[in-house]
């Protein structure tokens, strides 16, 4: 079956291998919504006379950008910097549908895609972007020594070929394997398309030194390292992607973004007018609440389930201690000491926006402590905790002490996120539980399922937890088989049931930000995943 316009095309016998270098980028927090955040008492659109008071919106980085090329992307920083500076074939509109961006439209079945390239799009010093510019730059993210993450997540476990028909305008990828997430995996920021000018220069291009390597509506024109970034539209840039959701207001000729992590800080210079948009995270928000000068959104930035060391030899193997644990916590009080409430109580290890995610609460187990106490007494266990999750990992600490009041000898550690994910997945046998914090950049299921099934990462997979989890992966290779979106819907519903109800996860809440905004500027997020090429100025 052929799907003309929409869908996706792929699937594989055996998920997960090559995925080691993602053990980074999950443990890579970003912020997530759906819909638009307009700064209050603008209106919804840009001014009736087509005049705007500046020209300029300053907003805000957390660290500087690991790499500002495509296939290199990591984290959110880098994220927000790709969108600026990069095109994708496609984008991915509200409710998940798929929209045009350099591709005008596509043909896609189980096993490949042919994309027709459309008119009029320029490389940043002027090149035109063929087919041909197109394949090579993907051709790059699909080599089997790609630098790419997400590589996998996008094309599959086997190898890719990219081909480009010039007198057609296409650009065929053929996979090794049918792969249903192809088309929405083109709407990836890795997947940015990189001209010319960045791919003979491929050490500019990561270092952003390259003037002419962009596809996208902005150049990078000025960079300070722990500083801030310029980003400078570009007055040639016309092919905006076909979003069916109004984007309304009048694009910066300049955005600058500052590096700044520090929530109280950002909140300051929101206030007093030196930012226009940012994300807050933690008890600064709350500092915004009633201000008519601005909107707010709250938003996930991941999602939040217990994780378990499910390797021979250690407790939670177990399935008996594992459902003992679900039963000993409740996630509307890990939810308060995380966030305060802020953030929402999860049905799923997938976060609302990702399609397929489940929101039955009949697959949940349910808490029950004195259960847990039967099985739980005198259990020791070895907790590993990221900081970050919480005031300084509250989150982790409701859990260790959810556990000890249920009999266990419980060690909690509570580390940076540079030490939590080096200790989960390069001293495996030094941890039991952890709460993990899922980013799932990709948006798709496969994406949430990708650390806690298939190969795991001492053997180079993602998998953290260890256990390969064979029947979950043949529930995902039949879905990677089915174009109905229904149909494929109802098998991941079977992968979610076996995860949630085995306890290889345990669901618990979102952790939030929020999304602020000044009056007078807009930006738009999609199904969870901000996208800064919206950042308008509407006063």
């Amino acid at each position: 079956m052929i799907q003309k316009h929409q869908s996706t095309a792929g699937t594989s016998a055996r998920l997960g291998r090559r995925l080691a270098r993602l053990a980074a980028a999950a443990a890579a927090i970003t912020i997530a919504a759906t819909g638009c955040t307009t700064g209050a008492g603008a209106g919804a659109g840009a001014p009736a006379s087509g005049e705007v008071s500046t020209d300029t919106i300053n907003t805000v980085l957390s660290a500087d950008p690991t790499s500002f090329a495509p296939v290199e992307v990591r984290n959110a920083d880098d994220y927000m910097a790709n969108r600026l500076l990069y095109s994708t074939l496609v984008r991915r509109d509200e409710n998940n549908k798929i929209v045009s961006d350099l591709a005008s439209k596509w043909d896609i079945t189980p096993t490949q895609g042919t994309f027709t390239i459309r008119d009029g799009a320029t490389c940043s010093d002027g090149t035109p972007i063929t087919a041909s510019v197109v394949a090579d730059s993907l051709k790059v993210f699909a080599s089997p020594d790609s630098k790419s993450s997400f590589r996998p997540l996008v094309l599959g476990e086997g190898p890719a070929t990219v081909t480009a028909d010039e007198s057609a305008g296409t650009v065929t990828v053929k996979l090794a394997q049918p792969w249903t997430d192809l088309l929405q995996g083109m709407s990836l920021h890795a997947t940015g398309i990189a001209c010319p000018a960045g791919l003979n220069d491929p050490k500019g291009l990561t270092a952003g030194d390259v003037a002419g390597a962009f596809s996208g509506p902005y150049t990078l024109t000025k960079k300070q390292h722990g500083v801030g970034y310029s980003f400078t539209l570009r007055d040639d840039y016309k092919t905006w992607p076909a979003y069916e959701t109004k984007i309304e207001g009048t694009p910066a000729k300049t955005i600058e973004a500052s590096v700044n992590a520090n929530p109280s800080a950002i909140s300051n210079e929101l206030l007093t007018g030196t930012k226009d948009i940012a994300s807050i995270r933690g008890k600064d928000s709350t500092r915004f609440e009633g201000n008519q000068d601005f909107s707010t959104e709250t938003i996930p930035q991941g999602s939040l389930y217990m994780m378990f060391n499910e390797r021979p030899g250690h407790p939670f193997a177990d399935p008996t201690l594992r459902k003992a644990v679900a039963q000993a916590l409740n996630a509307t009080a890990f939810n308060q000491a995380t966030s305060g409430g802020l953030g929402e109580v999860y049905t799923s290890f997938a976060h609302p926006g990702v399609p397929c995610s489940s929101t039955d609460t009949e697959l949940l187990i349910k808490s029950d402590p004195a259960a847990a106490q039967k099985a739980l007494a005198g259990v020791k266990i070895r907790m590993v905790g990221a900081q970050i999750f919480g005031p300084n990992g509250a989150a982790n600490t409701y859990v260790a002490e959810a556990l000890r009041a249920a009999g266990a000898d419980i060690e909690l550690r509570n580390v940076d996120l540079a030490t939590w994910s080096t200790e989960l997945t390069q001293k495996i046998d030094t941890w039991d539980v952890t709460v993990m914090g899922g980013i799932n950049a990709g948006g798709t299921m496969f994406g949430a399922l990708s650390t806690v099934i298939g190969t795991p990462v001492e053997q180079g997979g993602l998998n953290w937890g260890g256990l390969e989890n064979q029947p979950v992966l043949d529930i995902v290779a039949k879905a990677m088989t089915q174009t109905d979106a229904t149909e494929r819907c109802g098998t991941y519903q079977e992968a979610q049931k076996v995860m949630i109800g085995e306890a290889h996860v345990v669901p618990l809440a979102s952790l939030p930000a929020q999304v602020t905004i000044r009056s007078g500027f807009a930006m738009h997020t999609m199904n969870g995943q901000p996208d800064e090429s919206t950042m308008r100025i509407t006063k």
